[in-house]
């Protein structure tokens, strides 16, 4: 019998968790529950339970303090993460802590189940060493099982330190000078039950010098670590090219592509998971327009390329409006266009992307009055390790549908009178290059068409109300004794800020500095 806790603020949110459980419950039970992340640190401390179900918002301590800690103390222990469906910015931290799972609200019996049905699951497998009767083949196969467990938890990041090697079939490791990781990401799912790396590894003569490690949570990501005795670089090198240049051809004899970071060497086995950052930072160098190329040796990390999008204002703004259609397709407009961009990097794209999507959070934070990071750490966790192009964009397709669809509940643009709309819209961005031709294209006017009816319903023209809006905003900064002058004409969207100046003293017949005085 396996038990578990139940951490969220949310007291039917409890109940409803340890009810659609209760079908299980001759395999597993509740021992307590607790309303905050502090609470259910010390709810674990006294009660010790197998597992943990905990919510990510929370009052006092939440799941994004919560979860780091846990992993770092209970690093054996599955845990359950669920979310609020407005909470898919923290969501996959989960995964940086190594959770056994996460669903969102609300969610199934049968969902919450599985995820159940599956910690039990890594706890069996967990407590298979201690359960082997006295067989030495039985003990041995035991030992290897949780040895390849333990390389794939360090490459992953999930466990700290070396460890140990137990198993006699992989007691080379212990004799190893350096080790070499290759991540391995196969460009389809296609025909991939017939790859057996491991078996043609063997066959080829490198059963004690490499060693294949799937990878459980990607079934086109995988890991070879080789494992060499001699230290001389020059022979390291030369041996990861064999490999790689006929693993790569192995696997193109059975209808797939592959592609694959190399690492540094390194020393240890403590040192994998930063193997692996180098093979992930060697993946994402690949140019989305490359032809031939798949094998990529670790270099320094070069500094992102930047990337212009002529479109970017306007995608920004169909998101607010909740244009979900308009949304799809210039997502589709932007990833065709890096795909055909020059030498633009896998590691460009993911760059922009995320610059991206931090403008969409903003704009859904302004909106809803979210409290929420300026950036998201679990977001980029996630990406990192996402290889292909075709997955970066279903991966932002449906961030960019999420947020929209949000917005589109807020109905910000839903009335009949076009010109309150494009007031509303400059009132939210009236620090960007606001003129009369971008304005009619967002909103399917005649800019001369505009500029009449603008007049006509505000009795001002477009540039003088824009004009009265930036210097509202303004006077706002003005309360801030620090900031500087040119600081505040810049933030309020005034490039040059003798402009910025002349139209102050126009509109409140003083001088900004003289308006600060006066504060």
């Amino acid at each position: 019998m396996y038990t578990y806790i139940v951490i969220d603020d949310e007291s039917l949110i409890r109940k409803g968790t340890i009810k659609k459980l209760q079908p299980m419950e001759d395999r597993i039970t509740c021992i307590g529950e607790a309303d905050n992340g502090k609470a259910g640190i010390e709810l674990i401390q006294e009660v010790h339970p197998d597992i943990v179900i905990l919510d990510m918002q929370m009052p006092i301590m939440g799941g994004k303090e919560l979860l780091p800690y846990l992993a770092e103390n209970y690093p054996d222990m599955p845990l359950i993460v669920i979310s609020g469906y407005r909470d898919f910015d923290y969501v996959k931290q989960a995964i940086s802590a190594a959770a056994i799972d996460y669903i969102l609200k609300p969610f199934s019996k049968e969902a919450i189940q599985d995820c159940i049905s599956r910690a039990i699951e890594r706890l069996e497998d967990s407590q298979t060493l201690s359960r082997v009767t006295d067989s030495d083949e039985e003990k041995e196969a035991a030992y290897y099982d949780y040895d390849i467990q333990h390389l794939t938890n360090l490459i992953l990041g999930y466990h700290v330190g070396e460890g140990s090697i137990s198993s006699k079939r992989l007691n080379f490791i212990n004799d190893t000078h350096q080790l070499v990781l290759l991540t391995l990401y196969f460009e389809s799912t296609s025909q991939i039950q017939n790859i057996d790396i491991q078996h043609w590894l063997e066959d080829g003569g490198f059963g004690d010098l490499a060693l294949y490690l799937p990878n459980a949570a990607s079934d086109q990501m995988g890991f070879l670590v080789l494992f060499m005795p001699n230290t001389e670089i020059i022979h390291s090198r030369r041996l990861v090219d064999q490999i790689s240049s006929a693993l790569t051809d192995y696997v193109r004899h059975l209808q797939n592509s592959l592609i694959i970071g190399i690492s540094q060497p390194h020393s240890d086995l403590s040192e994998l998971h930063e193997a692996f950052e180098e093979t992930s930072a060697a993946l994402n160098r690949q140019k989305l327009n490359r032809d031939s190329e798949n094998i990529f040796y670790y270099k320094e990390v070069a500094e992102p390329r930047s990337f212009i999008w002529e479109q970017e204002e306007e995608f920004l703004f169909r998101v607010e409006a909740g244009m979900t259609a308009e949304v799809q397709d210039l997502t589709g407009q932007l990833f065709d266009l890096m795909a055909r961009t020059s030498d633009f990097s896998l590691a460009d794209a993911k760059y922009y992307c995320y610059h991206l999507s931090g403008q969409c959070r903003n704009i859904l934070n302004y909106y809803l009055k979210q409290e929420t990071p300026k950036s998201s750490n679990s977001i980029q966790n996630v990406v990192n390790y996402i290889f292909s192009l075709k997955e970066l964009k279903e991966y932002y397709y449906q961030f960019f549908m999420n947020i929209t669809e949000l917005l589109k509940t807020e109905s910000i643009y839903s009335g009949n009178d076009v010109i309150e709309k494009i007031q509303i819209y400059m009132q939210h961005n009236y620090h960007k290059n606001l003129t009369q031709d971008f304005i009619a294209s967002l909103f399917y006017l005649n800019r001369s068409y505009l500029s009449t009816l603008f007049k006509q319903k505000t009795g001002m023209k477009f540039i003088d109300y824009l004009n009265e809006v930036r210097i509202e905003k303004s006077k706002e900064l003005l309360k801030d004794s620090n900031r500087k002058m040119y600081q505040i004409s810049k933030a309020v969207g005034y490039d040059n800020p003798k402009y910025f100046f002349r139209i102050f003293k126009k509109k409140t017949g003083m001088t900004p500095e003289q308006y600060r005085e006066i504060l």
